[in-house]
């Protein structure tokens, strides 16, 4: 997977992050928020966008990166 092909259709990555939130897609948030870290983004920005919008909790975000980097 390109990271291109991933925020095909999302405007932004945080939508492509809050998108794979919802669905619970493991990898394809993975792959969002190593992108956001790799861009340097402020993640605290990134959390209270995930909040307002997706009902976000950290506890579920720890859980998806673990599924997926054991993958």
């Amino acid at each position: 997977m390109t990271m291109m092909s991933m925020i095909k259709g999302h405007t932004s990555v945080f939508q492509c992050i809050g998108d794979a939130y919802i669905k619970r897609d493991d990898q394809r948030f993975y792959y969002a928020y190593l992108l956001c870290i790799r861009a340097k983004t402020d993640l605290k920005a990134l959390h209270k966008y995930l909040i307002n919008r997706y009902n976000f909790n950290r506890l579920v975000c720890a859980k998806l990166l673990r599924k997926a980097r054991m993958k």
